[in-house]
């Protein structure tokens, strides 16, 4: 099993033209057009779907037809959405987006059946401490640069065999070699200019450029070993758990569901199995791996009235304590201020300053501009 779940979009650009280099793209299966089923509790299911035609019309379109709002919400999101488009009429850069949408006036259920399952999917934390302003600049991302921004691109593999296997062949086939299960330990400087590694089994030196892509916290776990100061961005963390069911049979029908209103926020399904993930999960990170499987399987009793416990053959819990830093209000300029201070040492990693929460488009997007800015210092 995966340590989790994880949804890409039409819009990550570079995250599709990194799988496409290593060979990886046929292993994607990518929506013809946004579809997202909704759940209530009961079972009842709330379609937003876009159709291809018409964009932008079309995102409108989904809005009006989605009924798990009523006429006058879908009337306020749109008026949101048109907002964003146009102008602002509050300012984002201190603001949370639980602020943003009170100030845009969204209704509680508005909240609760769509903007707080988007937020969360989106930036791994609540709308109580999430940013406004990057939460705006990824809408504006998803839903207006194009109608295949939006569609939903899943694996059909697991994540192994879409990013690490395809990349670690790609590397090694160019003369590369990769090296695993070795712990980088510290790094040696001579006249702020990185000159050695040190791991756990061995020492190296006599190189152009080394390149950290790893998260803050292990960096500064290194920098410190190393007696440097990197000045390295405090943030925040959330994490998320993901129930991994395996089941003797399956009545669900569709491939992935997101649940309003519950603790677990969306469901994947991958036939003999089924995933259920929930993102800034907080209030379960501290149960025991028992205790957070029965609890998934009632509430999943409690929205899918075809699901039962007796289906289960068994179940494996993955927690993530520290899954995705917070892109809350203090975050932007954190990421903003950090810079690569010693000659020879690039950094990269979501966390960097890409202007993007903690996503995959983000962690590919800082290692294409870190090896651009190698090339560069090596000419």
């Amino acid at each position: 099993f995966d340590n989790g779940q994880h949804i890409l979009m039409g819009c990550y650009d570079e995250t599709i033209s990194f799988l496409e280099k290593i060979g990886s793209y046929s292993k994607l299966d990518i929506q013809d057009s946004l579809s997202i089923p909704f759940v209530r509790p009961g079972g009842a299911i709330y379609k937003l779907t876009a159709k291809k035609n018409l964009y932008p019309l079309n995102i409108l379109f989904s809005i009006l037809n989605y009924r798990a709002l009523s006429l006058k919400e879908r009337f306020k999101v749109i008026d949101f959405f048109l907002d964003l488009v146009c102008c602002y009429s509050c300012d984002l850069k201190d603001k949370t987006v639980k602020e943003w949408l009170d100030c845009k006036r969204q209704s509680g259920n508005s909240i609760k059946s769509l903007w707080e399952i988007i937020t969360v999917g989106a930036l791994n934390t609540r709308i109580e401490y999430a940013s406004a302003e990057i939460f705006s600049d990824i809408l504006k991302i998803i839903f207006f640069t194009g109608n295949r921004s939006s569609k939903i691109i899943l694996s059909k593999v697991g994540l192994s065999g879409l990013y690490c296997e395809p990349a670690s062949d790609y590397i090694t086939r160019r003369g590369g070699k990769v090296i695993l299960s070795e712990r980088i330990i510290k790094f040696i400087t001579e006249d702020n200019q990185i000159a050695g590694v040190i791991s756990d089994k061995h020492e190296y030196t006599g190189f152009d450029a080394v390149l950290f892509a790893i998260p803050a916290y292990a960096l500064e776990k290194i920098s410190s070993e190393s007696k440097c100061d990197l000045a390295i961005p405090e943030l925040n963390y959330s994490p998320i758990v993901n129930v991994h069911f395996l089941l003797n049979k399956n009545t669900f029908t569709e491939k992935f569901y997101g649940l309003i209103e519950s603790e677990i926020h969306w469901v994947f399904n991958h036939g003999s199995y089924i995933t259920a993930m929930t993102s800034a999960a907080e209030n379960l990170i501290g149960l025991e791996g028992q205790k957070i499987s029965e609890f998934f399987a009632s509430e999943l009793k409690k929205y899918f009235p075809i699901f039962h416990k007796e289906n289960i053959i068994s179940s494996k819990v993955i927690k993530e304590k520290r899954a995705t830093f917070i892109p809350d209000v203090s975050s932007n300029e954190k990421r903003n201020n950090f810079k690569e201070s010693i000659k020879g040492m690039f950094v990269a990693g979501d966390w960097t300053d890409t202007g993007l929460p903690s996503t995959v488009e983000s962690a590919v997007s800082s290692g294409r501009r870190a090896a651009q800015r190698i090339i560069t210092s090596l000419k």
